[in-house]
């Protein structure tokens, strides 16, 4: 089966937000060629301006603001541009926070004309549409410095007012670079890096002898560092004491290593990961909502382009009873679900278990769309860039901790979904995974069959009972039939919902899994797998089973609302019809 409306060329959000950091790029490249951001005689009364922008050591150069006891430590020093603040901001928090074998510190260094030019965005005098990024900035750099953050450091305006090389003060470039070239000067034993995105001022700073590098660039670079034991760019150590050092340093930096190399990671894939499946999504999105509306697609729209991820997902969310759900498999409606909440938990904070089921919840979900069409091979496109992330991710795991058995497990997993795939089984939250034994998943497997039955059994239920009945392809044969099932089904999920409840509940014991247990003996849907009530507790008390727990429990809750408002627009009809009387005995 496949569908033939064409696909359009329309930006997805990845593009746009790509746009933009370009236009970023090039407005301030432009206001610095045209000197729109000259540094004034006298600084500017900001945020930031009103404090003394200095490096936040104990003991400092009365004319440099330089800690003077630090000047032979190894460490990295990062120089971060105007344009990485205003684009990357999540990237650069990460970076405050990493630590890289071999080097004492990771420190981010803020040049003075850096915090003038925010100070300038964020008060709205510096190029279009910039102030909602710059303020965000402008508020992690005050922060940092007014807590002494001792991994950020502001270039001061003493240091930043000294002649060296000859570089033109008129030149905001020449400006970053000096301040590059000034701790190159001042720390010896470190490295400095500049980070821009600027590929003109990367030009400038590789000619100046300062390693400049992209965000990307940057990324990759201090993974490697991350995986990377050895020792590099200490130019005073010798060799012999490098030597003495390797084996202390693989202890000590083991964990933080992995944390570090971890975090890098993780950022670099939420960004590739949500570009590819956003552009799959948009265009999925945008196809299947013409085959089903036509012309009048866009003003069915449940969020309007141009979309975030969020924004796709909530789509699909919205639609998928009346466009998705009448295509593909009902329980695919289960992975939007998963990527949305993982979405949402990895905005705030991304970690390895969050990172990992996004990863497989969206190769599981484009593989589900693959089998209707290839979207004019956007869809193969994607699939590949996410197979890729997940092959990624799953090698530097094994190099970061390359004695743990969940590499092991995570591998057997995804052939295990891959497989069901293949076959067309019906999997819940396919592609996530099982750390857990065997008798676990087929537990979970009950739980997953009896959404999935609840689900189909609801869209048949609201398909006849809908407005267009006439057209419905429902199962239920009458009108008075479906109105019956949704009473049985209100009660159903009345039922199991009380027994989620009592276990996701703080403090529950293993008393609360009785009524859960309870309602899988009454409706017997555990025919099949025979488990105990405590074979149910262990496995729903596993953090991993307990959040997909959660998950559906807010479904259920959403489906129960459903129910209910489906029966509020029945029941004057039903009741005329006498039909409420009958099913009172049963409700009781």
């Amino acid at each position: 089966q496949t569908c033939e409306a064409p696909c359009s060329s329309m930006s997805p959000e990845n593009i746009q937000d790509t746009d933009q950091e370009m236009q970023i790029v090039e407005e301030l490249h432009a206001a610095r060629v045209g000197k729109s951001v000259d540094l004034p005689a006298v600084p500017p009364s900001g945020e930031l301006m009103s404090m003394e922008v200095d490096l936040v050591e104990a003991d400092v150069l009365s004319s440099a603001g330089i800690p003077s006891n630090t000047a032979s430590d190894k460490k990295l020093l990062i120089v971060i541009d105007t344009n990485i603040l205003m684009n990357h901001l999540k990237f650069v928090r990460i970076l405050k926070t990493t630590e890289i074998p071999g080097f004492d510190s990771l420190v981010l260094i803020i040049p003075w004309i850096v915090v003038q030019e925010l100070d300038r965005m964020k008060a709205g005098k510096l190029l279009k549409h910039a102030q909602p990024k710059a303020i965000p900035a402008v508020h992690f750099i005050n922060d940092s410095l007014r807590n002494q953050d001792r991994k950020l450091w502001g270039q001061s305006i003493q240091l930043a007012s000294q002649k060296l090389y000859g570089l033109s003060d008129e030149n905001n470039d020449d400006r970053v670079l000096k301040c590059c070239l000034q701790y190159q000067e001042l720390f010896p034993c470190s490295l400095v890096i500049l980070c821009t995105d600027d590929r003109n001022l990367r030009n400038k700073g590789l000619i100046s002898g300062v390693k400049s590098l992209s965000k990307e660039e940057l990324s990759t670079e201090l993974l490697n560092l991350s995986l990377n034991t050895d020792v590099c760019h200490q130019p005073c150590i010798s060799k012999q004491q490098l030597k003495a050092e390797a084996t202390s340093l693989k202890e000590s930096y083991e964990e933080e290593s992995a944390n570090s190399g971890l975090s890098i990671l993780l950022e670099n894939i939420m960004s590739e990961l949500e570009k590819s499946l956003g552009t799959a999504l948009s265009s999925i999105l945008e196809t299947e909502m013409k085959i089903a509306f036509g012309n009048l697609w866009m003003e069915m729209l449940y969020l309007k382009p141009p979309w975030t991820l969020i924004h796709l997902l909530q789509c699909f969310k919205k639609h998928w009873l009346a466009v998705f759900g009448l295509v593909m498999e009902k329980n695919l409606v289960l992975t939007i679900e998963s990527l949305y909440e993982n979405l949402c938990k990895a905005s705030s904070a991304v970690d390895f278990t969050t990172t990992k089921f996004l990863l497989q919840d969206s190769k599981s979900l484009l593989h589900a769309f693959s089998t209707r069409s290839n979207y004019d091979g956007i869809l193969p496109q994607a699939f590949a860039q996410v197979n890729k992330l997940l092959q990624t991710f799953t090698e530097v795991k094994a190099k970061l901790q390359p004695n743990s058995s969940e590499n092991t497990v995570g591998k057997k997993q995804e052939d295990t979904s891959s497989m069901k795939a293949g076959n067309e089984e019906i999997t819940l939250f396919s592609g996530s995974e099982l750390s857990q034994p065997n008798r676990h998943q087929e537990i979970w497997s009950i739980l997953e069959n009896v959404w999935i039955t609840i689900y189909q059994n609801s869209t048949d239920v609201f398909q006849r009972l809908g407005s267009n009945s006439a057209l419905t392809t429902s199962k239920i044969a009458s009108f008075e039939e479906a109105f019956i099932y949704l009473q049985k089904l209100m009660v159903a999920v009345k039922d199991i919902l009380e027994g989620i409840q009592r276990i996701l509940a703080p403090n529950s014991n293993y008393q609360d899994v009785e009524t859960l247990y309870n309602f899988l003996i009454k409706y017997e849907v555990n025919k099949s797998i025979q488990f105990t009530p405590q074979e149910l507790y262990n496995c729903v008390s596993q953090t991993e089973y307990r959040e997909k727990l959660t998950i559906g429990c807010r479904q259920l809750v959403e489906m129960e609302y459903t129910m209910q408002q489906c029966n509020a627009s029945v029941y004057m009809e039903a009741k005329n019809r006498g039909w409420c009387e009958d099913m009172l005995n049963y409700r009781t």
